[in-house]
């Protein structure tokens, strides 16, 4: 799916930027011509279908990159945090077993037995990109032909924030991406606002999103590092009409709001914005302020919509999205009644596949009817909206 859609985006906007970190600018033609040479370096170095390739490469084209030309192997893209410390990052990797690493100096310690590739730093041009920082990955020759489609196939890792547990890898494939993509594109092509990335590439909120930042045409501004006067001026230059973060990345926007006058919608995600904040945020950016609520392991989740009445967003994380199922259950596993709290549960055809290397708690992590656990305590009220109660663990940091 990944190489039909790639292939289409670099048809339909070619010369539209895919990344842009402000030092390097990779387009959708390059993004799909650049990953094709990758593949085929992937290729030559033995990676086959079903093989897991770790990117720890810190966030950049090269990342998206990496992770889209192992989907045109066939193979499965583990995203990886370079923030994390050293001796954990080399830990997922042992535990990934992968055939190939794909990281940056001084990311990893020295791995024998393993291979690992690190590929040169960018030059500072922008236009063309600089093909030297892939350069030890790329070959001349076309990608193997695609894989027959196969909705099983698992297609990337991403890693939950082990706030409840030790960090587990979510398993991703092709069935959970085709969900993700027709919940967030649906069957048009293009119409993709800017946006600028709030958290890291290898959050499940970018790469099993990456279908729809195909289809839609999306730019992508990418920070090294998220900081709010950065921030800010990356939202202004670029006149980014919707902006996304945490909580806590929007309250540090707050004094950097008179700068933005063509901000036109407010996200938040991450963890349910305060009632005052949300307020704060209306105010200050005359946009309306909606939420959104997910686990790692859910694929989609709940969120308010610019037209509900302001309460929702103000005391509420909304409503399912289309093709999602929420439950709330008590410990007996029984449907809590309206208003009574409960453990909170989502399933739709974008749910994880399981953990990596896991089986046990992956199924402890599922209902016996499909339900996925999310770990977080909440209550339904009346009109079908979600409360999280302040003990509950928070969506998206599970």
């Amino acid at each position: 799916m990944l190489r039909m859609l790639a292939g289409e985006a670099a048809r339909r906007f070619g010369g539209r930027a895919a990344v842009d970190t402000g030092e390097s600018r990779l387009t959708f033609a390059e993004l799909d011509r650049f990953s094709d040479r990758v593949a085929a370096g992937y290729a030559h170095r033995g990676v086959r279908a079903g093989d897991v390739v770790a990117v720890a490469l810190p966030d950049g084209p090269e990342y998206l990159l990496c992770c889209l030309a192992a989907a045109k192997v066939g193979a499965i893209a583990a995203g990886l945090d370079t923030r994390l410390p050293a001796g954990a990052l080399a830990a997922r990797v042992d535990r990934l077993d992968p055939a190939l690493t794909v990281t940056a100096p001084g990311v990893l310690p020295h791995r024998p037995g393993r291979d690992v590739v690190t590929p040169a730093g960018r030059g500072g041009r922008r236009e063309p990109y600089d093909v030297t920082a892939i350069a030890e990955l790329a070959r001349p020759e076309r990608p193997p032909p695609p894989m027959p489609p196969d909705a099983a196939r698992a297609t990337v890792i991403v890693y939950t924030s082990g706030r409840t547990g030790p960090a587990r890898g979510v398993v991703f494939g092709d069935r959970q991406l085709e969900a993700i993509r027709a919940a967030g594109a649906g069957s048009r092509w293009g119409g993709g606002d800017a946006r600028l990335v709030s958290t890291p590439l290898a959050h499940v909120s970018v790469l099993t999103r990456l279908p729809v930042l195909l289809q839609t045409g999306r730019t992508s501004h990418v920070l090294p590092a998220w900081e709010p006067e950065a921030a800010a001026e990356v939202l202004a230059r670029h006149s980014i009409g919707v902006l996304h973060g945490s909580p806590a990345q929007l309250e540090r926007l707050l004094p950097h709001a008179g700068r933005l006058p063509g901000v036109r919608l407010v996200l938040t995600s991450g963890a349910p914005a305060p009632a005052e904040l949300v307020r704060e945020l209306r105010g200050a950016f005359g946009a309306p302020v909606c939420n959104r609520y997910l686990c790692t392991e859910a694929g989609l989740g709940l969120g308010t919509r610019p037209g509900d009445p302001p309460e929702d967003a103000e005391t509420t994380v909304g409503r399912p999205r289309q093709g999602v199922d929420l439950a709330v259950r008590d410990a007996d596993g029984h449907t809590a009644r309206r208003g009574e709290p409960g453990e909170v549960l989502l399933r739709s055809a974008a749910v994880m596949s399981g953990y990596w290397d896991d089986p046990r708690a992956a199924a402890r992590a599922f209902a016996r009817d499909g339900f996925v656990r999310t770990g977080d305590i909440g209550f339904v009220d009346d009109s079908d909206r979600l409360h999280l109660l302040p003990d509950g663990d928070r969506g998206q940091n599970h």
